[in-house]
């Protein structure tokens, strides 16, 4: 058994099965994803490492998150709705904390390997009308967002956790890169330069959402996006080139 102060680094290739649940054949794993190849870099789906059980006790803790907020996370209330006890969700995730690494870890993960696959292999404004129908579908996914920023206030007080969640960011910016068809143009002398710009694009996708999450039935998701499609069209090649030029940042660009 864990120790129970312990902290599960990620979901992503973490799991144990408890002796008095059965074993689960592994998930086949799609072709497609883990594949260097297709994105660029490694990229592995949370979920598949983790045994039947495990996965029970996500998606109970999931639905009690969208019900009740972060206060509906008590494990006696996460084992009940799973109809698993206590002992098996601390055997397979740790400690509570290490439960709510795996619900952050999981999140939209399918939208964003879905935008990837949808991406790849066409580039110009075909590459752009997809980047943005895809960041356009992941905003509109109110319940995603509304459990992501239940979790948020408590991670960024936890030393803990702030770290670990702060690198599935990083994973969201390197997607970006990709999703945009920039990643054979990212080299060391300028990976900065690109994370900066997809950091950007992360925090566009991120404010849309909570404005959208606000005003459901006011706020214009589309029209938002339509915009941000406009400045992009108008304006990416030209910061594109920018970020090509090893550490130029795009307001030298303009200088004389």
């Amino acid at each position: 058994m864990p120790d129970e102060s312990s902290l599960q680094g990620s979901t992503r290739g973490a799991d144990r099965s408890t002796a008095d649940e059965p074993q689960d054949s592994p998930k086949a794993a799609d072709p497609d994803v883990g594949s260097d190849a297709l994105f660029g870099f490694l990229v592995e789906d949370p979920t598949l490492a983790l045994s039947g059980g495990a996965r029970r006790i996500l998606e109970a803790s999931k639905r009690l998150l969208l019900r009740g907020g972060f206060e509906a996370l008590r494990l006696d209330a996460i084992a009940a709705e799973a109809d698993r006890n206590k002992a098996s969700i601390k055997y397979h995730f740790g400690n509570k904390d290490g439960l709510i690494l795996a619900l952050a870890d999981s999140l939209d993960y399918e939208q964003c390997l879905a935008l990837a696959k949808e991406t790849t292999g066409t580039s110009g404004e075909e590459r752009l009308e997809r980047y943005i129908a895809g960041q356009t579908r992941m905003a509109a996914d109110s319940d995603g967002f509304l459990m992501f920023f239940d979790l948020l206030p408590h991670v960024v007080r936890d030393e803990r956790l702030r770290p670990k969640v702060a690198a599935t960011y990083d994973w969201y910016y390197k997607m970006n890169v990709e999703w945009l068809g920039l990643a054979d143009r990212m080299t060391a002398n300028n990976r900065e330069q690109y994370i900066a710009f997809t950091a950007l694009m992360v925090a566009v996708v991120d404010g849309l959402a909570i404005q959208n999450a606000l005003q459901p039935r006011g706020f214009d998701l589309e029209r938002a996006f339509r915009m941000l499609e406009f400045f992009l069209r108008s304006g990416l090649e030209e910061l594109v080139a920018s970020l090509d030029r090893e550490g130029e940042t795009p307001a030298a660009c303009g200088e004389s």
